[in-house]
């Protein structure tokens, strides 16, 4: 009882960081996402865009670590919930909607494989570096699932038009690269019959 009344006349300084953290970090994975499905795309159309997509979507990515870390390390050190350590690292125990929080914790598994197979992209086989990234729609699907489930700001209309928008967005895209089919170019000998 102690620590509720403590932590209820304390600063909610960290509460806001918290959730800021979580918000921006959220919208930055979303765009990272976009980029990165739209990164063959940029490929066939010119070679400075190419670079251009490459390097943002990985800026983003970093930048959405950065910010998942700072969602991570202020809700350790806010004293409204009591998060340890375990807490934040592994599903167990949660103090605060255990399922959702526990969807964090895997969305944080996820995220740090794809960090790593990008950081070592050059190390592993293609294939490896191809099927890990690819763990970056789960993390996008989890992340999602958490903040729906446990965001305190999820039942506002902004959160739910940003839910809403990025889910949107990347579903989207997942549809168009599952069946959109390029064109295939017609071969000098079919063209030449047209």
């Amino acid at each position: 009882m102690a620590h509720v009344l403590a932590a209820t006349q304390a600063s909610p300084l960290l509460w806001y960081v918290t959730r800021a953290m979580a918000v921006a970090g959220y919208v930055t994975l979303t765009l990272a996402v976009i980029l990165g499905m739209l990164r063959p795309i940029a490929r066939t159309t010119n070679e400075r865009l190419s670079w251009l997509t490459d390097i943002t979507h990985t800026s983003l990515t970093v930048l959405a670590a950065l910010l998942i870390a700072g969602h991570l390390i202020s809700l350790y050190f806010d004293p409204f919930l009591p998060f340890t350590l375990l807490n934040i690292v592994t599903p167990l125990h949660e103090p605060y909607r255990p399922l959702a929080t526990i969807l964090g914790v895997y969305a944080l598994y996820a995220i740090v494989a794809v960090l790593l197979s990008s950081w070592l992209k050059n190390a592993i086989p293609h294939g490896a570096w191809r099927a890990l990234h690819y763990l970056g729609f789960v993390a996008f699907g989890l992340v999602t699932a958490h903040g729906v489930m446990a965001g305190s700001d999820s039942s506002e209309p902004f959160m739910r038009a940003i839910y809403g928008a990025s889910a949107g967005a990347v579903g989207f895209l997942v549809l168009m690269r599952l069946f959109a089919r390029p064109r295939q170019a017609a071969s000098p000998a079919v063209a030449g019959r047209r």
